[in-house]
């Protein structure tokens, strides 16, 4: 069992022992360290500070001075080191080459994607599950959506998006 079946195995363990079915994390930690889980190694500090401006970059927005639009300032691209491990390499819009743009748009956008085939198939499990229950059916073509977002009053005024 890999780290994340354990913890996912604890989880259930703890809503068969209370009887809970909609749980806090917080108070099934509180319960599983009593119980003697075995704790995470704590990153360090500098492990700590490399998340930390992994966030800054990711937070940083600017205004576009002909649009009024915020967009995002600097872009990830994510690659394979020698050694195999798993970088992130950061670079400004502004500085962007096309192929790194495409790129780094191209992966957030197979990340949506992702995010859409298991919303559909959440949404069909349910409704499986359920069949007497009125069917949950969203709509999963955003198009009108993007639209509406981008034409409503007070957006991109600096705001994340």
């Amino acid at each position: 069992m890999n780290r994340n079946e354990q913890l996912q195995a604890l989880i259930q363990r703890y809503k068969t022992e209370t009887g809970e079915k909609t749980v806090d994390m917080d108070v099934v930690a509180d319960w599983a360290i009593k119980r003697g889980a075995t704790m995470p190694k704590p990153k360090t500090a500098r492990e700590l500070f490399s998340a930390q401006l992994a966030d800054a970059a990711r937070a940083e927005y600017r205004t576009d001075p002909k649009t009024g639009l915020s967009y995002r300032a600097n872009h990830a691209m994510r690659q394979r080191t020698k050694d195999g491990r798993q970088a992130v390499l950061w670079f400004d819009m502004e500085d962007a080459t096309r192929p790194q743009m495409l790129y780094s748009l191209s992966d957030r956008r197979q990340q949506m994607v992702g995010d859409a085939v298991h919303l559909k198939i959440d949404e069909m499990i349910w409704n499986n599950k359920h069949p007497d229950e009125q069917q949950i059916d969203l709509d999963m073509d955003f198009h009108y959506d993007v639209e509406e977002r981008l034409n409503s009053p007070g957006f991109g005024s600096g705001e994340a998006a």
